[in-house]
């Protein structure tokens, strides 16, 4: 990346941070229109598009930059969110296998997985095995952590649910304690 490419990417970072949408998209599709297959900058794109835009234009700027960067975990794994955020479960669960293929260690993939097995397919052992991937790669999210212990719950494997809620509690998740309570106070 030249060095008048990487200020203009290094502006359209602060611009996205700042929740300056419009501003950090002109920049991205600026250093774009340098470098049309830069990872970040159609990642950040992507990020935007997702935030601001219809799932339609989402998904087609998703595919766009999946078609330069074919090899992009987080790109699939960007999908996978988006088409299980719109009920779409069979097409969430081929980009998070595809991330998690591309990369072992992408955590939001597995927990992806984790939840479409979960939430939309019942299949909780699947679901507590891709819950159990993505604590090993991030063991301090309370929210892997809830995900996981509510699966072992519907299996009826109260102590590992409970021990799973308390390590949830401890993480701070704002609804562990509230399923402690209720379930095993």
């Amino acid at each position: 990346m030249g060095q008048k490419t990487n200020k203009i990417f290094e502006r359209a970072k602060l611009n996205l941070e700042e929740e300056n949408h419009e501003n950090a998209l002109r920049l991205f599709n600026e250093v774009l229109n340098r470098e049309p297959t830069h990872a970040k900058a159609l990642r950040s794109k992507a990020m935007i598009k997702i935030i601001t835009a219809d799932k339609y234009e989402a998904e087609g700027f998703l595919h766009f930059a999946l078609e330069q960067q074919p090899e992009d975990d987080q790109l699939h794994q960007m999908l996978g969110t988006l088409y299980h955020n719109n009920d779409e479960p069979d097409r969430a669960k081929k980009h998070f296998n595809k991330a998690v293929d591309l990369n072992d260690s992408n955590a939001l993939a597995y927990r992806g997985l984790g939840m479409v097995y979960a939430n939309q397919y019942g299949e909780h052992d699947q679901a507590i095995a891709f819950f159990t991937k993505a604590i090993n790669l991030e063991p301090e999210s309370g929210e892997l952590y809830f995900f996981r212990g509510c699966s072992y719950m519907i299996q009826h494997r109260q102590q590992e649910a409970k021990t799973d809620l308390q390590k949830a509690t401890d993480l701070d998740h704002p609804k562990a304690k509230e399923m402690l309570d209720k379930y095993f106070g």
